[in-house]
């Protein structure tokens, strides 16, 4: 589902927002590509995560899963290898985070009955035998809400570039705000002509809290002609 809603719009330009995405995303190193999904999650309490790690490079034989709390470092959950038992560290246990390493390649980490103390970010990090190098998936960030709470959609504006701007360089910067969602899981994407647009667009790094909702902004920079504007009172999608 997309919300898209504004009193300026350009007619070339598509703002795609997605409440909740679950793509693989992957980190890179020399001569390894990791991958873990899902990106984010949002679970009520009494749920469980299963979490994905694919790696491409037979050499990494350590596997290792990490937490951290919003604010907090990296804790460290688990660790094992291809040949031996998980080792837990104090204040985990394999009850609550289970995980499977059928062969070096893809591993499985479980959060049983998750509890709001398990709002996290969650990394799965493996190494080769050496130590010589690390390889940490992009993480996947849990949300838990309360029984109660209700997933609020965004009410987004889109601005339209100054007049200034277009004239004295030929450029055209818009601007969109979303604001009045719960909870912080959202990813703007802009599109223009229906191909995804990466150059020129810079977004908030993190949503910033206002109340019991969240807002966040992004802005795409974009030459003055590929920009046709006009006004309109809304749009839903």
């Amino acid at each position: 589902m997309m919300w898209t809603k504004g009193p300026l719009w350009p007619s070339s330009v598509l703002l795609l927002l997605t409440l909740l995405l679950s793509p693989i995303n992957a980190g890179v190193g020399i001569g390894a590509y990791i991958a873990q999904w899902p990106e984010k999650i949002i679970l009520r309490p009494g749920h469980s995560l299963t979490i994905s790690c694919y790696q491409n490079y037979s050499n990494l034989a350590y596997m290792f899963w990490y937490q951290q709390p919003p604010r907090n470092g990296l804790k460290l959950i688990v660790s094992s290898s291809t040949w031996s038992h998980n080792s837990y560290e104090d204040g985990y246990s394999e009850a609550k985070f289970e995980v499977t390493r059928q062969n070096t390649d893809y591993s499985l980490m479980t959060i049983k009955n998750v509890t709001a103390q398990d709002a996290a970010t969650y990394f799965c990090l493996q190494n080769g035998v050496n130590n010589e190098q690390l390889f940490f998936g992009s993480g996947t960030k849990l949300t838990v809400i309360g029984e109660n709470d209700e997933i609020i959609p965004p009410a987004v504006a889109i601005f339209s570039p100054s007049k200034q701007e277009i004239q004295q360089k030929s450029k055209a910067t818009l601007v969109c705000l979303a604001s009045g969602f719960y909870p912080d899981h959202l990813t703007l994407v802009w599109r223009v002509n229906g191909v995804k647009r990466t150059e020129g667009v810079g977004t908030d790094e993190s949503s910033t809290q206002n109340g019991s909702t969240y807002s966040l902004t992004s802005r795409l920079r974009m030459p003055a002609w590929e920009c046709k504007c006009y006004d309109m009172s809304h749009i839903y999608r």
